[in-house]
């Protein structure tokens, strides 16, 4: 089961590697939308790995924790996947009849998808042409994820005892979250979100309001801790620590930023591959004109800065609550401070369902 399309109701749930997140929101009016319960828990270690879920029983009982402690009562929820089990392509097909075109889509996703067309539910969507385009060729984003990973996250939902209504794509959710925050940049700038997780780092390239790149990598902030783990010879517990800022015993400033660095240009060094493809990709001159950085990963100190200094591009982090209002005597207000950049994909997921 993947959608590509907007319901109304449904509470965004990211179920990441390092901790799961939600998110609910009331619709005011058409892209305005006001935080009704937000919530984050860390996941027990393993409990996810490589982005497979492992111990069921520990992500559903966090999965209700996360419900529980923030009193949200609507069981219906939307998440989300990625990596290597889920293939985006966006293909070009002649104009045709709704019942000839469905056929030609099982036709492109038997050629274009990497796995039997058996193993995977299928999905697309036909993009809107740009308004001064002659182009009579319809444009489609054709989405296909193994059904062993839907059902390995659909499965551990059901033992929390929610009602999934849909599964969507981390990429997706995360332009649905930039269209309602940063409307102007979404529908005339070119920009990139960069969504660094503890095992993936999503990447999605949006040119006014079309995605045009989307990527996975397989690197993020466990890939970081175990770094600092060998380098600096400090246990998992610790490393993780000093990713946050705090400070080490026995073990010198110098060294940790040291190690951090060299992290940084690797995950920089695979990012600029994105971008070097998305330029030579392109028949015209383009340019990326905003990076937006998301994701648990994205709080390390002076990231924005060490994107800007390699890509000479403006980078700041995403702020999902940008343009969505909350009740400050209601809600934690660390979730829209200091937290904000963690709910791009929750967000997205409840701002994409909060519409029809």
């Amino acid at each position: 089961m993947i959608s590509l399309k907007r319901e109304k109701g449904i509470v965004g749930l990211d179920i990441g590697s390092y901790a799961i997140k939600a998110v609910e929101l009331t619709a005011k009016k058409k892209n305005e939308f006001e935080v009704e319960s937000i919530g984050y828990e860390l996941l027990p270690r393993d409990a996810i790995v490589e982005g497979t879920i492992m111990d069921s029983e520990a992500v559903a009982g966090t999965i209700k924790m996360i419900f529980d402690e923030n009193k949200i009562s609507n069981k219906s929820v939307s998440i989300s996947i990625s990596g290597t089990s889920v293939i985006i392509k966006k293909i070009s097909l002649p104009a045709m009849e709704s019942e000839e075109l469905a056929e030609s889509i099982i036709w492109e996703a038997k050629h274009n998808i990497p796995y039997p067309y058996e193993e995977t539910n299928v999905d697309y969507t036909i993009m809107k042409p740009p308004a001064d385009s002659a182009e009579k060729n319809l444009d489609i984003l054709l989405v296909a994820a193994k059904k062993d990973k839907i059902a390995n996250y659909s499965s551990v939902v059901d033992q929390a005892r929610k009602s999934l209504r849909a599964i969507e794509v981390d990429v997706f959710a995360l332009q649905n979250a930039m269209e309602v925050n940063y409307p102007e940049i979404a529908q005339e700038k070119t920009a990139a979100i960069v969504n660094l997780g503890a095992n993936i780092t999503n990447l999605i390239i949006i040119e006014k309001g079309t995605p045009q790149l989307f990527r996975d990598l397989s690197l993020g902030g466990f890939l970081f801790i175990e770094n600092m783990r060998k380098e600096l010879g400090i246990s998992f517990d610790d490393a993780e620590k000093t990713l946050k800022g705090l400070p080490a015993q026995d073990t010198a400033p110098e060294q940790i930023q040291a190690v951090l660095t060299t992290s940084v240009e690797n995950l920089l060094s695979e990012i600029e591959k994105t971008f070097s493809f998305f330029r030579a990709g392109e028949q015209k001159e383009s340019k990326i004109d905003q990076i937006f950085l998301s994701g648990g990963l994205s709080s390390l100190k002076d990231l924005p800065l060490f994107f800007e200094q390699r890509f000479k591009i403006k980078t700041e982090l995403f702020n999902p609550f940008n343009s969505i209002s909350f009740n400050e005597k209601k809600l934690d207000s660390i979730y829209f401070q200091e937290m904000a950049s963690s709910f791009g994909v929750a967000t997205g997921l409840a701002t994409r369902k909060a519409e029809k």
